[in-house]
């Protein structure tokens, strides 16, 4: 079984910012990126072989987990959109973070 531990802090947690340097006004700040749960994660993702991965330059920057015994690569370009992949290796459910 896969077990995750989260350590979190404090969240009574304060920082004291200086803003009088900010090369704008804190007022024109807004809020940005995506909603929550605005990233879609993959879930059972579909592999193909190397050599069918004719979508993939040979310089393509991949993420390679090898686990179990078996070996994937995810591209960035596909994870930089998407960030997580629930995945199993064999019945070992995996999470894939980018």
């Amino acid at each position: 079984m896969l077990t995750l531990l989260i350590v979190a802090l404090p969240l009574l947690a304060t920082a004291d910012w200086d803003f009088s340097k900010a090369a704008i006004s804190v007022d024109e700040i807004m809020s940005g990126g995506p909603p929550r749960d605005g990233i879609p994660a993959l879930t059972s993702p579909k592999f193909i072989t190397a050599k069918e991965a004719t979508m993939l330059s040979a310089d393509e920057q991949v993420l390679g987990v090898f686990l179990n015994g078996i070996a994937r690569a995810y591209p960035t370009r596909i994870l930089s959109w998407h960030e997580l992949v629930n995945d199993y290796y064999r019945d070992l459910p995996v999470l894939v973070s980018w």
